[in-house]
Formats: C-alpha cells, structure tokens, sequence
C-alpha cells in the first residue's frame, strides 16, 4: 500500500508562508518562527522550519492567503530534517471547522478527458499526457468552487436554524413562564 491510498485527502502543492507559535500543554509559548507550507489538504499541512519539533507539539499555524488571514490548530504527527538542514513537519488539523486555507487547495482532483489521469486540483495541464484545455480546467474549478459556496450555505442556514430554534424556545418558555405555566426558579 502506497502513502497516496493511506490518505483521506488529497494533498495539494502549495509555497504559502506560514508563522507558527509551539504551545505546550498549558498554553505557554514554547517557540515561535516562519517557514513556508509545503503542502495541504483537508486535514493537515506539510510545512518547512528551520525548527525540529516532537511528535504530539501541538502548533497555532498563521497564514496570510489571497487577502485574508488564516489561524489554524494542529498537531504535529511527524517532523524531519533533510539534507539542506530544513525540516519539514507534517501538522494534523485539530481545529479545521470552517477554515479552508484557499479555494484552489480544497479543489477536488479532476479526471483528464483524454487519457483518465486524476490530477490534483491544482493542475493546469495532465501530469500523463500534458492535456491543458483551460476551459476544461476552469469548468472543473468552478464545479469545485460551487461546490464550497454551496457546502457553506448550507452550514449557514443550519447554524441560523439552531439559533432561531433556541431563541423560539427560549420565547416560548419565558412566556409560559410568565403566564404561569412553568415553575420558578427561585
């Protein structure tokens, strides 16, 4: 079984800089710096420091993405050094929830309609056979787009029905409440 099948999600090239700050288990600093992001996908990011750190570090990831700012948690589940000295560390997300580090990085793979090769959303030709149809691609980037912009809404419209649903019974039961219905709390 090769790395690739292990993975939930697709990973996807990136040179983004980063900050991170090391926290230990109470919160304290433990180290802070900037390095680059190597790769990402849904649940973690490869980045590259010239710090080492130990397995289970949990890091506060800064990046500043296409105009906006990004903070994400993670723990680190792997950390090496390579020949040039750097260290590339590998970051489990803890705290993912709403954050998508860009549009292009959580772009699905698309499927090249010459040859079927899945290549990462990224790509602006097929790794195979070098297909580079733009309109082609731009379509499977909307589609993908779209389909965030949709999952978002979604999300949104779920939160505003919790919170309208809290506020009718939180209405509700001060109007029993009131007119005598329910007990006090006294």
């Amino acid at each position: 079984m090769t790395v690739n099948e292990r993975r939930k999600h697709p990973r996807f090239k990136t040179n983004d800089p980063i900050s991170y700050v090391c926290i230990d288990n109470n919160g304290n600093r433990i180290k802070e710096g900037k390095g680059k992001a190597v790769n990402v996908s849904k649940g973690g990011i490869l980045i590259e420091t010239r710090d080492a750190f130990n397995w289970q570090d949990i890091l506060l990831l800064g990046m500043d993405l296409k105009d906006k700012s990004v903070s994400v948690k993670g723990r680190v589940v792997y950390s090496n050094t390579d020949d040039s000295g750097m260290v590339q560390t590998g970051i489990e997300f803890l705290e993912t929830g709403e954050i998508i580090l860009t549009e292009e990085m959580t772009i699905e793979p698309w499927k090249c309609p010459d040859c079927g090769q899945t290549n990462d959303g990224l790509s602006d030709h097929c790794i195979r056979c070098g297909y580079t149809e733009e309109g082609f691609i731009e379509v499977q980037r909307k589609s993908a787009t779209d389909s965030i912009e949709n999952t978002r809404k979604q999300q949104k419209k779920l939160i505003l029905t919790y919170l309208i649903a809290t506020l009718v019974i939180i209405v509700v039961g001060t109007f029993l409440y009131l007119i005598g219905v329910l007990p006090g709390f006294d």
